[in-house]
């Protein structure tokens, strides 16, 4: 999964799905044992960026809802008083 890392200076834009998958495999690789020391601090760092991308979307998505929940509110006020 290192080719989604990066791509010509920028990061790959992927899905929180995507994301979250790679993240758990990450984990998996470091408790595994599998990969040596250096590889699993490249591998730490890299998921620690997919945390905060995580985070990022989480954040939007949240902040969404919560703007469809105050329009939805409102709009019921409007259709009571009319």
């Amino acid at each position: 999964m290192a080719g989604k890392e990066k791509k010509a200076g920028k990061p790959v834009e992927q899905s929180f799905e995507e994301s979250m998958q790679e993240l758990e495999s990450l984990i998996e690789r470091i408790e595994s044992g599998e990969i040596g020391l250096e590889e699993s601090i490249k591998a730490y760092e890299r998921g620690v960026d997919l945390i905060k991308g995580c985070r990022g979307v989480l954040g939007a998505a949240e902040q969404r809802v919560e703007e469809l929940s105050q329009k939805l509110l409102a709009e019921g006020r409007d259709e009571e008083d009319g």
